[in-house]
């Protein structure tokens, strides 16, 4: 892989990590059309390195919140006194309760199906029919008619069944070519949760999720013969264009403009999976 393969493959990552377009799925196509013969799963899983520090910039006082919230109640002498009813009360604990408990279904599928899927990163047909259900995923929150977006925003919107449901999307989305963002964000939608708060749990979600990927590739890192600079090019990239389109999909949301992007993978899938048919 040359440098400027790995900037453009960054970039690409970047785009479609948080727009629900599916950034697996752009990356196998990519790849493919780009001749790579090797199916890039480590330098995949790099770039999700780059888009995941994106997130933790846009989310940084989210995410410093919860911290400093779960610190002070587990700190406090209302806690020793009564841990149960403390612990209820706290909404920052209870948002990280859900995260742990929508990354059980998430981890489960990513350990029990990882050859499977992995494999799925050389099926440029099957990637291509992927994309397509993905653009029927992103229709899913037209289903519900009840407006939820001008609701109060609180982590009691999300209920504890609710988790492992969106949990079980993202663990689905691990299959090249279903996008996680689209169908986490989805499912919440069409579960009644407001859009911001949606998209909060869903990216907060992918955190351990991203972590854990990277977990699973770290024997790969003595294999892999590319040079580091070209790995942190994409990397940073991914890490720029991430940050840029996260901040534009959060613009969508709020728009109620979601579903749109439905188009744009149909299209894709259809076109991709014509080309290498006939081809």
């Amino acid at each position: 892989m040359t440098l400027l393969e790995a900037i453009l493959l960054g970039i690409l990552q970047g785009l479609t990590e948080f727009l629900p377009v599916s950034s697996s799925g752009h990356l196998v196509l990519a790849q493919h059309f780009l001749g790579l013969k090797e199916p890039l799963v480590f330098f995949d899983v790099m770039l999700h390195v780059g888009t995941l520090a994106a997130i933790i910039v846009v989310y940084r006082g989210a995410i410093g919140r919860l911290a400093s919230g779960s610190i002070s109640t587990l700190t406090s002498k209302t806690f020793f006194r009564n841990p149960s009813t403390t612990l209820n009360s706290s909404h920052e604990l209870r948002f990280i309760g859900l995260i742990l408990l929508g990354s059980i279904p998430t981890g489960i599928i990513a350990v029990l199906f990882k050859t499977q899927l992995e494999s799925f990163f050389e099926e440029v047909v099957f990637v291509s029919i992927m994309l397509i259900l993905t653009g029927v995923i992103l229709q899913l929150p037209r289903l519900r008619r009840e407006d939820v977006n001008n609701l109060e925003i609180s982590s009691k919107r999300i209920k504890s069944w609710h988790a492992p449901l969106i949990g079980i999307a993202q663990g689905c989305a691990i299959t090249p070519g279903i996008s996680r963002s689209g169908s986490t964000i989805s499912i919440a939608l069409l579960l009644g949760i407001p859009a911001k708060l949606a998209a909060e749990y869903s990216f907060l979600l992918s955190i351990p999720a991203i972590l854990g990927a990277v977990a699973l590739k770290i024997p790969d890192i003595a294999d892999t013969s590319m040079p580091l600079y070209i790995l942190g090019a994409g990397m940073l990239t991914a890490f720029v264009v991430g940050y840029i389109a996260l901040r534009l999909l959060l613009v969508v949301l709020n728009r109620g403009q979601f579903s749109l992007f439905t188009y744009y993978c149909i299209v894709l899938g259809l076109v991709s999976l014509l080309i290498e048919i006939i081809l």
